[in-house]
């Protein structure tokens, strides 16, 4: 029955208990529609009775394949209330990745909104499927002879969050409701969250620092969340300044893209009302995250983790109103890090190794591939992260790079974000992306997409030489190439590795040296 949400953690509960307290109050704006805290209850038990009267029973599995909208948190609120387990898609993902995730989640009920709709109905023509944007939500009767939820797990099955599906197909992360709850709980405890709050999500909801990280735990706080379908610069600017927002989540090339519009717009909008900025989800850049604090006032403090295992490291904006330069903060309350070596040995305290987690955020796994959990979980519950960090004595974390990203020339192993950082301090560079390209001599060769700060260009020999002073020779660049922009991934906006291999790419058959294009 609508109300009875214990099954799915303490989340709902506790969003019932605000929402008595403070019924009037704007819990959710979206475009020109605002909700507030009594219409947003009132509506998740509306739509939860019309799941259950179309049939929806305990574990029946919903996916939920919507842009960013107030329909998308209170249809996600409302499968929980209804006893559901919801299955997040991205709703850019490509057809045939779509079709795949949909067949792979067997999902009772598809819901959609205006601009996926088409898309789910070609990818899962068999499905019962039901928008969630219009005006009387009535989903078709769900179907039936579903498989079922994996009995096996530690904790009940709440969420099946899809990755983007950039490099393979998409990865299916299983996670609990405790685990949501805790997301939220600490994010917001840790950022300091009060119903003063209001957050703009550009991030998709169907990830989870947009669905939990941000909107859930800013809910959680009594605040307002703010949705946005796209992580447009001039949307976003817009957004603060007309909703007097305090709290702008994102990934650095969001922020990178914002100065830069920020910095050629003939108008400067009012952004004094931002009181905390997050970057999480990619490298930092260093120099625009700088230029953000001077257009802005506030700097751009950072939040890392995975979908796996989360949250891990961010700041507390009160404990540090300004980051250490280069450090992604500390480790958050509940959760637990490792550092190890590649033999499996605690490193000491400043060196790099591969970063192990767990805490109350844990998954429960991988839906539908107990080998690929295996991989990820060791037998003693930590998820390896396969990023490569390092802590230094005050128990700041500094994010190396990847493992799957590592550049090995000559045998010696690059890491991309530590040249990135380098090239984006180099006041003729605006933002880099590096990639290994094959090289006839050494393996790989280091090669960087470079987008000049101005439009002349850039001097490559310049360049190389300032960054000699700051790398070793291994690292430094041997191919510099000019680019427009770096191609990001349209899901999560961050920057695209591969796409970015492929634009700098030299012809079939040519040989690479030392030589900027």
């Amino acid at each position: 029955m609508p109300g009875n949400d214990s099954t799915h953690g303490d989340y709902l509960a506790e969003l019932r208990q605000i929402a008595a307290a403070q019924p009037a109050n704007t819990a959710l704006i979206d475009g020109e529609t605002h909700t507030t805290y009594g219409e947003l209850i009132e509506e998740i038990d509306r739509r939860a009775a019309g799941l259950t009267t179309a049939g929806l029973r305990p574990g029946d599995r919903v996916a939920l394949v919507a842009e960013n909208s107030a329909h998308f948190l209170v249809t996600a609120f409302a499968v929980w209330t209804a006893h559901g387990v919801l299955a997040t898609v991205y709703p850019s993902t490509a057809n045939e990745d779509l079709r795949y995730t949909l067949d792979n989640a067997d999902p009772a009920l598809v819901l959609a909104d205006h601009s996926t709709l088409d898309a789910v109905r070609h990818a899962a023509p068999d499905r019962p499927v039901a928008r969630i944007d219009e005006a009387r939500f009535a989903p078709p009767a769900v179907r039936s002879g579903t498989l079922p939820n994996p009995p096996e797990v530690r904790d009940q099955l709440s969420l099946i969050c899809y990755s983007s599906g950039t490099t393979s197909r998409p990865k299916a992360i299983m996670l609990s409701g405790s685990a949501l709850y805790n997301g939220a709980r600490t994010y917001a405890e840790v950022w300091r969250l009060t119903s003063a709050d209001r957050t703009i999500v550009c991030l998709p909801m169907a990830w989870l620092y947009g669905l939990d990280s941000t909107s859930m735990s800013t809910l959680l706080a009594g605040g307002t969340v703010i949705a946005l379908r796209r992580a447009r610069p001039q949307l976003i600017a817009e957004a603060v300044e007309r909703h007097r927002a305090t709290f702008l989540p994102g990934v650095t090339t969001i922020f990178t893209k914002l100065v830069s519009h920020l910095d050629t717009s003939d108008e400067r909008p009012d952004l004094s009302s931002l009181r905390l900025a997050v970057s999480g989800g990619e490298p930092r850049n260093e120099a625009a995250f700088r230029r953000f604090a001077e257009l802005t006032g506030r700097p751009v403090h950072d939040n890392f983790c995975a979908s796996e295992c989360f949250p891990l490291i961010t700041y507390d904006p009160v404990a540090d109103p300004y980051p250490v330069p280069g450090a992604a903060g500390k480790l958050t309350p509940r959760s637990e890090l490792r550092i190890l070596t590649a033999d499996g040995e605690e490193v000491e305290v400043g060196e790099v190794g591969e970063a192990f987690s767990r805490g109350a955020g844990l998954m429960l796994g991988y839906w539908r591939d107990s080998a690929q959990t295996a991989q990820a979980l060791t037998p003693d519950g930590w998820y390896r992260t396969k990023d490569l960090v390092r802590m230094d004595e005050d128990g700041y974390v500094y994010v190396v790079g990847r493992l799957s990203d590592m550049i090995i020339r000559g045998g010696s192993n690059v890491s991309p974000a530590e040249v990135e950082r380098a090239l984006r301090e180099h006041p003729d560079v605006r933002d880099a992306g590096v990639v290994g390209l094959p090289d006839p001599v050494y393996g790989q060769a280091v090669a960087a997409a470079v987008v000049p700060q101005n439009e002349g260009g850039f001097d490559a020999d310049a360049i190389r030489r300032d960054l000699a002073e700051h790398l070793a020779a291994y690292k430094v660049p041997t191919v510099l190439v000019p680019v427009d922009h770096l191609p990001t991934n349209p899901t999560t906006g961050k920057t695209d590795r591969r796409a970015v291999a492929d634009l700098i790419a030299p012809p079939a058959g040519s040989l690479q040296g030392d030589v900027a294009r």
